[in-house]
């Protein structure tokens, strides 16, 4: 059954994944059904590798907010206990730089001249679809229909 894997592997791309030698996968010595059934396994095993990956980089991204929450903190306390004056040691230097920074007190009397307004323009569509399917003709836009496999 292993030797059967990797004549499988062999008609796939193992950068991108995808089957570059449609005929030598389809002429492989096994049934047909074996065929469908060892592939849907594989797709389902790099499925669960995807969530595995999916869940350490969740992992990792909750500990690295963390550890820049802890820093933050730290670097608040340190701002607080120095209130400005410098602190240097062996070790560590600390010093400060000054910045401005605008501070709107009250939007509804500042001048038009310093106001942009912004607009975003956002296609909905499930309008679209609602109404292609309703039959009217919408420039621009067509209906796709999918048949979309299910692997479970």
């Amino acid at each position: 059954m292993a030797f059967l894997y990797y004549e499988i592997l062999d008609c796939i791309d193992d950068e991108t994944g995808e089957v570059i030698n449609f005929d030598k996968l389809n002429q492989l010595s096994i049934d047909r059904q074996t065929k469908i059934d060892n592939i849907a396994c594989w797709y389902k095993q790099l499925n669960a590798e995807i969530m595995a990956i999916d869940n350490e980089i969740q992992a990792l991204s909750t500990r690295r907010d963390s550890k820049k929450n802890k820093a933050d903190n730290l670097k608040h306390y340190l701002s607080d206990i120095l209130y400005g004056a410098k602190f240097e040691s062996a070790r560590n230097k600390i010093t400060w730089r000054k910045s401005d920074e605008v501070c709107i007190l009250d939007e509804t009397v500042i001048p038009a001249e310093y106001k942009k307004e912004v607009t975003e323009v956002k296609i909905s569509k499930a309008d679209i679809k609602k109404a292609i399917k309703d039959g009217i003709v919408v420039n621009g836009a067509d209906l796709i229909y999918k048949n979309n496999i299910q692997i479970m």
